[in-house]
């Protein structure tokens, strides 16, 4: 059996809490049809390389938890969506899904983030592309040949000194610009619409106005909001994801390690020029990115969340509890992007034709970022009935002359993940 760590409590118990599908769907399009048979091979050595991802969550009265799963990781021919954590997807918390060309990746976000999915994608990559198309090359790749080191598993917020929290406030929030409440867009089931964008030409954009492709999405964002709504009392504030393993000397680490920088695009940054705006950007995503400020930041919440695993008794408890905190993301930010970064492993780009993200709406408007074989790719999650604000982003892609397709609005197809059974 296997305890839930503190990196993953949150968004764990908390998903659970907000009754939350916790899942994500990395869909990649391959160069040919998928070959069954070499991919469940690919699948199985897969499974091995990673057995601590092989797992079946179980709850009891107190506490969600894992225990082995020796099971093989189901190899399903659908491109609908699927359930995790039950007989259909073999009990795991993930699995794999193809379909013509199509390859999807279904992973539980409670066990890992987009970086250890990541990791995965690439190991299951590898050994497809070795027995299809002949691909040697994994440098960079977990294979069988490399030993399961201690650091994988480890959680680095487990072992972050503790804080005393007791009679300490939390800051006075910023009253923050909700597309929801404040922009009064009518809240609808989730949608996502795909944006395709030559690598190229937006990284030499954003270099130029000296911002990364993930801040300059995020900016663009930004203004496209303000565009529709210019005359506002709160501030438009962004939230833009950011791997914390480097910070907290935990590379190697499968745990969710995730901070974050808050960007608030006041009347001050408004009446900045672009390239400015952009370097203010970047410059807060700097500072709010350096090592001891993200682990200090940790250290609080990993705090807080040891707190009310030790403090609260029942599960029921501890759901309400860190569902209230994951919740306050609604609250707390206008949007949210995340770009875990462009794919580094050239020996298998180009096999991959396109690269989406499909993720849980845990905020009216999400992005998520991919970038491989020379293009980037926007899925934008909105859960808002209107196109006002994802039309308002393209004009900022023409107003700077970068060139685009566009997929119609895509129903999401995440896994559910329902809650385990207490075993009789």
């Amino acid at each position: 059996m296997y305890k839930i760590t503190l990196g993953d409590a949150m968004p764990m118990i908390g998903s659970f809490g907000i009754h939350l599908d916790y899942t994500v769907r990395l869909k990649l399009r391959l160069r040919d049809k998928i070959d069954c048979e070499i991919l469940k091979e690919a699948v199985d050595k897969t499974r091995q390389r990673y057995p601590y991802l092989c797992v079946q969550m179980k709850k009891d009265n107190e506490n969600f938890f894992y225990v082995d799963n020796p099971a093989p990781v189901a190899v399903l021919h659908t491109d609908s969506s699927i359930r995790l954590n039950t007989e259909e997807t073999n009990y795991h918390v993930w699995c794999v899904c193809y379909h013509e060309d199509w390859l999807c990746l279904d992973f539980y976000h409670g066990i890992t983030d987009g970086t250890g999915m990541y990791m995965v994608l690439a190991t299951l990559l590898y050994y497809y592309c070795e027995k299809r198309y002949g691909v040697t090359d994994h440098m960079g790749i977990r294979t069988l040949d490399d030993p399961i080191l201690p650091q994988e598993t480890i959680d680095p917020m487990e072992h972050l000194p503790e804080l005393d929290l007791s009679g300490k406030k939390a800051p006075e929030a910023v009253p923050v610009f909700s597309l929801t409440t404040d922009a009064g867009l009518t809240q609808s089931s989730p949608q996502i619409w795909d944006i395709e964008i030559p690598e190229a030409a937006f990284v030499s954009f954003s270099s130029a106005n000296d911002a990364s492709p993930g801040t300059m999405v995020s900016i663009l964002f930004a203004r496209a909001i303000d565009a529709l709504y210019p005359k506002r009392e709160k501030v438009i504030m962004s939230r833009y994801s950011v791997n914390a393993r480097p910070m907290l000397h935990a590379e190697k680490t499968h745990h969710n390690c995730l901070s974050g920088v808050s960007f608030p695009y006041t009347d001050r940054v408004k009446a900045m020029p672009f390239e400015t705006q952009c370097t203010a950007h970047r410059g807060a995503t700097f500072i709010q990115s350096d090592a001891d400020k993200v682990r200090g930041l940790l250290m609080g919440v990993a705090s807080y969340g040891r707190s009310m695993l030790h403090r609260l008794p029942t599960l029921e408890a501890k759901k309400q509890a860190f569902g209230q905190m994951m919740s306050r993301g609604d609250t707390a930010y206008t949007y949210i992007v995340s770009y875990v970064g462009q794919w580094k492993l050239k020996a298998l780009s180009p096999y991959i034709m396109e690269f989406w993200t499909y993720a849980p709406s845990a905020n009216p408007l999400v992005t998520e970022i991919a970038a491989v074989n020379g293009k980037i790719f926007l899925s934008v999650h909105q859960t808002f009935r209107e196109d006002t604000i994802i039309k308002s982003f393209l004009r900022q892609l023409e107003e700077n002359g970068i060139s685009y397709q566009i997929r119609q609005p895509v129903k999401p197809d995440i896994a559910r993940f329902p809650a385990p059974e207490i075993d009789s």
